[in-house]
């Protein structure tokens, strides 16, 4: 085999073998830090984690999102909940949620991360939040694994 093929069957190897998400750019901190409020006439509910309104503030800084919410459901209970993870697939501790108490990060492109979250072991929430391309609303798409039918919310939040 010449040298140059060989050379180019070795790099396409790599690129199968190596997942795409190894090659995304992590979430772009210009666009992501700061504030966001939950629009709930903009969201959608198929879950009964039903939201009357929720603040969350997110900031990335270098490899790691630390991500602090404050929601309060329909009858008025308040939740806090946060986490501190870098965005490499690993699983990290989540505090003060009742659904999860890991979650797990992986960059998609600077404006958009997925979420795996889980309980005792076992994946709850599976999620993606982006954000507009003018860096005023984030779009949260959470499904929650772990109650029958496996419903989907689309929160919608601006700054």
């Amino acid at each position: 085999m010449k040298g140059r093929t060989k050379f180019a069957l070795i790099l396409a190897g790599i690129a199968i073998a190596v997942p795409q998400s190894a090659f995304a750019k992590g979430p772009d901190a210009k666009l992501w830090n700061g504030t966001w409020h939950l629009n709930a006439a903009k969201s959608s509910f198929a879950s009964p984690a039903k939201e009357q309104s929720e603040t969350r503030t997110y900031q990335i800084s270098g490899n790691r999102v630390t991500m602090k919410s404050s929601s309060k459901d329909l009858s008025g209970k308040v939740l806090n909940f946060s986490y501190s993870a870098r965005y490499n697939g690993k699983w990290y501790p989540m505090l003060g949620n009742p659904n999860a108490d890991s979650i797990s990060l992986t960059p998609v492109s600077d404006r958009e991360l997925k979420a795996s979250s889980r309980l005792h072991g076992k994946i709850s929430v599976e999620s993606k939040a982006s954000i507009s391309a003018d860096g005023k609303h984030l779009t949260l798409k959470r499904k929650m694994v772990r109650i029958k039918g496996a419903p989907t919310d689309v929160l919608e939040f601006d700054r």
